[in-house]
């Protein structure tokens, strides 16, 4: 039954990748649609959100289904918010999409989710790539421009304030990070912890163990006054 339930959820995830919709059910998809709560009309037709598909992606894994299998049927928003999911599940405050216009002064950034738990602030690049070749270069390169965002977000955290809750005044800690899934153990690259989607609960949970060995940028917040 197991087997059925994550195998259902499987194809339910192809069907939805491109469209979010899912226009033929039967029985069994009912039931995993019933097992997480999700509404269905009368008509059985199913529109899945991304939340659902995170739901849904998370489960399958839970239920021993490959990630690397599952990871391929997310688009790179579904990426980005399975992310997020990992760092609220450890308490942290999330933001997705940490845009910066860019004008003739300064130029526009974008970090994909920013997570805040206590005074530590870690922005991360979600690199949901497709190809190994070329991997260390790529990484180095990716690693070197997420430093870049991460100092710019120094001065950006009145902003930020407006998309999430910074708590209190006072120093945070700023760390850039690389979360992807086709590297198979959490390598560092110009101090930029680079970490497999299915190492980032225990990265997070350990990230004091690696404080000698990942670069940070410390920031000065002052709530702003009225």
């Amino acid at each position: 039954m197991i087997s059925n339930i994550r195998n259902s959820i499987i194809e339910i995830l192809k069907q939805t990748k491109e469209s979010g919709e899912l226009a033929e059910t039967n029985k069994l998809n009912d039931e995993v649609f019933e097992l997480l709560g999700m509404m269905q009309d009368e008509k059985k037709f199913h529109c899945i959100d991304r939340v659902q598909r995170i739901t849904l992606a998370k489960k399958a894994i839970q239920l021993g289904a490959n990630l690397s299998e599952i990871v391929e049927l997310l688009t790179w928003k579904d990426f980005e918010g399975f992310v997020a999911s990992i760092l609220i599940e450890n308490n942290y405050e999330c933001v997705e999409s940490f845009r910066r216009r860019g004008n003739s002064l300064i130029k526009g950034m974008e970090i994909d989710v920013i997570g805040l738990k206590g005074n530590t602030i870690i922005a991360i690049d979600a690199k949901m790539w497709s190809i190994r070749t070329g991997k260390t270069s790529a990484l180095k390169t990716a690693a070197e421009k997420q430093k870049e965002r991460t100092q710019e977000l120094k001065t950006e955290l009145d902003s930020l304030s407006n998309r999430i809750q910074i708590p209190k005044e006072g120093e945070y800690q700023l760390i850039p990070v690389i979360v992807t899934w086709l590297v198979e153990d959490v390598e560092l690259h110009e101090g930029v912890p680079v970490v497999p989607i299915f190492k980032l609960n225990s990265f997070i949970l350990d990230i004091d163990q690696y404080e000698d060995l990942i670069v940070t940028y410390t920031s000065h917040y002052h709530i702003p006054s009225n």
